[in-house]
């Protein structure tokens, strides 16, 4: 399973993922996150694109190991938090995966 640490950013720049545009609130933030608890108030019926895991099954499993496309995701991750100054404890530990 994906080490997913919770911070809430994917969900926060979704405007260029075509899966997600009607998700959108129109600044990029998906109008089912909730900004206080950082969650998905839709966790449990969230779409396919936001299950790492099926999302890997479903497309890229041919061309990609697992591991090789939870480090593509952490690195997005990553690159997010730095961007946005998060706490370092939400890093996604790439050398764990």
């Amino acid at each position: 399973m994906f080490p997913c640490t919770g911070c809430g950013l994917c969900c926060q720049h979704i405007s260029d993922v075509e899966e997600l545009k009607d998700y959108d609130l129109g600044n990029g933030v998906c109008k089912y996150f909730n900004e206080f608890s950082k969650e998905c108030t839709i966790y449990e019926i969230r779409p396919e694109i936001c299950r790492v895991d099926e999302i890997f099954e479903k497309r890229y499993k041919d061309s990609l190991s697992k591991r090789d496309f939870y480090i593509e995701n952490a690195k997005v991750c990553n690159i997010l938090q730095d961007k946005y100054s998060f706490d370092k404890s939400y890093r996604v530990n790439i050398k764990e995966i």
